[in-house]
C-alpha cells in the first residue's frame, strides 16, 4: 500500500472528490477518474480511499459492460501513498489502514465486469496494486511510465494485495525480485514480464482501455508464463524450492538487517500456501509491525528528506541562471560519466580532452553508458540515440564560448586545475558557471588567481556518475549565490540529489569518509588485519570494507583526499597508502592495493603487513563500533565548524554519497537515537587510543539534531 511517491504533499482541503465516476458512454463502458485536487500527483491518502470505495459502490450500481480506471493527471497514475500518512501511528493504526486499502481493492476485483488499468505513468506501490486489482494493465510507452511495488525500500511490504495478487498475476520468481528489490520496470519490460497486457501510445492509451473493457473476459490470474514459472507458483515442491533460494540471497544481501524483505516473502509464502485471506491477514500483520519499527521509520526519513532536497537545497542562495549547454574538461571515466548525465538530463554537451585519441575513448564510454542503460530499460533507444546525439567533443575549447556551466574533471592536482581555469576564463562568457569536479581540494585554493573567482564553485561527483545519486555542492566564501543556485539547478536537471556544502579540505564528504578510513589505518598497525576490519563493516552494514574501498578508489586518489585532510586536521597521513604506491601498488586494477586480486578472488597482500611491522594481534573491541562513531563524531564536527548547513544534508550527503548503512537513518539520526551510548563509547574509545576519538561537544549537548 505505502510507497515512495516522487514529493510529499499537504493534505488537500478541496471541496470536489479525489475520485469520480463517470457512468458509462454509449459503448457501455464506464470509468473511474483519479484526480488528487490541488497536486500534481495522485498520492494516496484516506480521502482517495474513501472516494475510491464510493465510486466502485457507484460503478457496482451501475452495472456497465466494462470499467475503466485511469488517472486525469496529464503524465501520472498513482505513486504512491502520501508518506505522511504513516507519522505517530501505533501498529494497531497501520494494520487497520492495509486492512481498509485491501477491503477496497477486493471490492475493485470483485465487480462483476471486466476492469482495466489506463496507466499513463508511474504506477507505484499502492498505485501498481490498484491497477492488480483490475483484470487487464494497459500501460503507455510513455517515458516517465514505470510499475513497481517499491515499499521494501522504506522498510515496509506492499500492504493492499500486492503480495498476494503479483505472484498469482506473473509468477513467483519475477514477483520475488520485483518486491523483494523494489524493482521498477519500464513500459516495455513491464509487458515482457506479464505485469501489463499491452503497452500502447500514449494519445490512444484510453481507447485501447476502453476496447479491452469491452471485448476481454474476467479469467483467472496464471501464475506466470511459462511451465517453470507457474511450477513454481502453484506446485508445492517447486515452490518451496524458490522460496528457500529467495530467502537465501535476501539474507546474504541485507544480512538480516532489513526486516522487510523477509516479511514480504512471508506473506507470499503464506497466501500462496494457505489462500489469499490468510495471505492478506499476514501482509497487513506484517506491515503493522514494519510500520512502527526503527528501520521503517528510518528509511522513510531519508526518503522525505531526498522529495524535498531538490527544493531545500536552494535555500539560503541566489536565483539559479538558465542552463542548455554544458561544457565538460576531462574525458576519464568520470568526465565521461558527467557528459552523459547531462546528456541524459536533456542538455547539450561538448567535451573537451588533451588529444583526438583521449577525444575518442571519451565518447566511446557515454555511448557505451547510454547503450548499457538502455538495454536495461533507463531509456528507450530513440532516447538512447538522442542523448548520444546531445554530445560532441575536441581537443580544444570550441563550442566552449556557448557554454552555460563548463564542469573540470581533470586530475586532482591544483596546479592542473588551475591551468585549465585559466584556458576557460579566456573563452567562455562573463556569466558563465566555472565548476571543479574535485574530491578534496579547497575550492577556494583551486579559483585563487582567477580573473573572477566567484563563479568558481565546486560539483563533486561520485563515482560511477550513472549510479551514484548525490552531487556535492561546494559554496567557497566569496561565491556569487546566483553561481551556487546555478550548479544546484544542474545538479536536478541531471537527476541527482544535491546538498550544499560549504568550503574547506575534503568539504563534507570526503573529510568524513578520509577520517574513518585514516582510523582504520591506525587499526593496521595496532595489528588488526584488514580482513577482520572489512568484514566488520560489511556485517555491520556498510556496503563495502575502508580497505576494499581504498582498492576500489585507487590508492593515489584516496591517498592525495587523504594527505589533503590529514594535512588540515593535524592527524596523521596516510602513510601506508603512500608506501604502497611507492611499490607499485595502486589499486585494484592497477597492480593491487590492500588486496592481491586474481579473477574474482581476492587475497591479503602480504606486503601490508611487512610495510607496518606490526605483530598481529587479537580483536579485543567492536571494530565497527569504532569505525563507525569515528565517522559519527567527525560529521557532527562539520555541523558544528559550518561545513554542513544542516543535519539533514549530512545524513544524505553520508547514506547516498558515502554508503554510511541506511537501516540507521545517517550519522544524525543515529546519533539522536542513541546520544548517550555513543557519547560513552566514544569516551571509552578516546581513553583506549587517543583525544582524536573524544566526543564533539554537538554530541555531548543534550540538543536533538532534529526536532522531536
Amino acid at each position: 500500500m505505502i510507497a515512495s511517491a516522487d514529493r510529499v504533499a499537504p493534505p488537500s482541503t478541496a471541496a470536489r472528490p479525489s475520485v469520480t465516476f463517470v457512468p458509462p458512454d454509449e459503448s457501455g463502458v464506464a470509468r473511474i477518474v483519479i484526480d488528487r485536487p490541488d497536486d500534481r500527483v495522485n498520492a494516496l491518502d484516506v480521502r482517495v480511499l474513501e472516494d475510491l470505495a464510493a465510486a466502485i459502490a457507484a460503478a457496482r450500481v451501475a452495472s456497465p459492460r466494462g470499467l475503466v480506471v485511469a488517472s486525469a493527471k496529464p503524465t501520472q497514475f498513482v505513486a504512491g501513498a502520501d508518506l505522511d500518512m504513516l507519522r505517530g501511528g501505533s501498529q494497531a493504526d497501520a494494520e487497520g489502514a492495509s486492512r481498509a486499502m485491501q477491503r477496497v481493492l477486493d471490492d475493485l476485483a470483485a465487480l462483476p465486469f471486466t476492469t482495466v488499468a489506463a496507466i499513463n505513468g508511474p504506477a507505484i506501490g499502492g498505485g501498481l496494486e490498484i491497477a492488480l486489482a483490475c483484470d487487464v494493465r494497459i500501460m503507455a510507452d510513455a517515458p516517465n511510465a514505470r510499475v513497481g511495488l517499491t515499499e521494501t525500500r522504506l522498510g515496509l511490504l506492499p500492504a493492499a494485495g500486492g503480495t498476494q495478487r503479483l505472484p498469482r498475476l506473473i509468477g513467483l520468481p519475477r514477483a520475488l525480485d520485483m518486491i523483494l528489490t523494489g524493482r521498477q520496470l519500464a513500459p516495455r519490460r513491464a509487458l515482457q514480464a506479464g505485469v501489463v497486457d499491452e503497452v500502447v501510445h500514449p494519445a490512444v492509451l484510453l481507447r485501447a482501455a476502453t476496447d479491452h473493457a469491452l471485448r476481454d473476459r474476467k479469467r483467472r490470474a496464471p501464475g506466470g508464463r511459462s511451465l517453470a514459472e507457474r511450477a513454481a507458483t502453484w506446485l508445492a515442491p517447486a515452490r518451496a524450492f524458490a522460496l528457500r533460494r529467495a530467502r537465501a540471497q535476501t539474507l546474504a544481501e541485507t544480512r538480516g538487517l532489513y526486516p522487510a524483505p523477509l516479511k514480504a516473502l512471508d506473506a507470499v509464502a503464506t497466501g500462496l500456501t494457505k489462500g489469499m485471506p490468510s495471505g492478506l491477514e499476514a501482509e497487513a500483520r506484517a506491515f503493522g509491525e514494519l510500520a512502527t519499527g526503527e528501520t521503517a521509520r528510518n528509511l522513510i526519513a531519508l526518503a522525505m528528506l531526498t522529495l524535498r532536497q531538490r527544493k531545500a537545497a536552494l535555500a539560503g542562495l541566489g536565483a539559479p541562471r538558465a542552463i542548455a549547454n554544458v561544457g565538460v574538461v576531462g574525458l576519464g571515466f568520470m568526465g565521461s560519466g558527467i557528459a552523459q548525465a547531462a546528456a541524459a538530463g536533456g542538455l547539450r554537451v561538448r567535451a573537451r580532452d588533451r588529444d583526438a585519441a583521449a577525444v575518442a575513448k571519451g565518447l566511446s564510454t557515454i555511448r557505451q553508458l547510454t547503450t548499457d542503460a538502455a538495454r536495461k530499460g533507463v531509456f528507450d533507444r530513440r532516447d538512447a540515440a538522442r542523448i548520444v546525439g546531445r554530445v560532441s567533443g575536441g581537443d580544444d575549447l570550441t563550442g566552449f564560448a556557448n557554454a552555460d556551466l563548463v564542469i573540470e574533471a581533470v586530475f586532482e592536482e591544483l596546479g592542473t586545475k588551475r591551468r585549465v581555469i585559466e584556458e576557460l576564463e579566456r573563452v567562455v562568457r562573463t556569466d558563465t558557471v566555472i565548476a571543479s569536479n574535485t574530491s578534496a581540494l579547497p575550492i577556494g585554493e583551486i579559483a585563487r588567481g582567477a580573473r573572477a573567482p566567484e563563479r568558481i564553485v565546486g560539483m563533486h561527483f561520485f563515482s560511477p556518475v550513472h549510479k551514484m545519486p548525490l552531487l556535492e555542492i561546494v559554496r567557497p566564501a566569496g561565491a556569487d549565490p546566483d553561481a551556487v543556485a546555478t550548479a544546484v539547478a544542474a545538479a536536478n536537471a541531471l537527476g541527482k540529489t544535491p546538498i550544499v556544502v560549504n568550503d574547506g579540505p575534503g568539504f563534507y564528504t570526503t573529510r568524513v569518509l578520509s577520517t574513518m578510513i585514516g582510523e582504520a589505518f591506525v587499526m593496521l598497525g595496532e595489528g588488526v588485519s584488514m580482513e577482520a576490519i572489512d568484514r566488520a563493516m560489511t556485517t555491520f552494514g556498510w556496503p563495502v570494507g575502508p580497505l576494499q574501498l581504498v582498492d576500489e578508489v585507487g590508492l593515489e586518489v584516496a591517498g592525495h583526499a587523504g594527505e589533503t585532510v590529514a594535512r588540515a586536521r593535524g592527524i596523521a597521513g596516510p602513510s601506508i597508502v603512500n608506501a604502497l604506491v611507492a611499490e607499485g601498488f595502486k589499486g585494484k586494477h592497477r597492480g593491487g592495493g590492500f588486496y592481491r586480486y586474481e579473477g574474482k578472488r581476492r587475497t591479503p597482500n602480504p606486503r601490508v603487513a611487512e610495510l607496518l611491522k606490526a605483530a598481529p594481534g587479537p580483536v579485543t573491541e567492536d571494530l565497527a563500533e569504532r569505525l563507525t562513531l569515528v565517522f559519527v563524531n567527525e560529521a557532527t564536527r562539520c555541523l558544528e565548524e559550518e561545513i554542513l548547513r544542516s543535519p539533514g544534508e549530512g545524513d544524505l550527503g553520508a547514506v547516498l554519497g558515502l554508503g554510511f548503512p541506511p537501516y540507521l537513518g545517517g550519522p544524525f539520526r543515529y546519533a539522536d537515537a542513541l546520544r548517550q551510548t555513543i557519547v560513552t563509547s566514544l569516551e571509552r574509545l578516546a581513553a583506549a587510543h587517543g583525544e582524536r576519538l573524544a566526543p564533539t561537544e554537538a554530541l555531548r549537548s543534550r540538543r536533538p539534531f532534529f526536532g522531536l
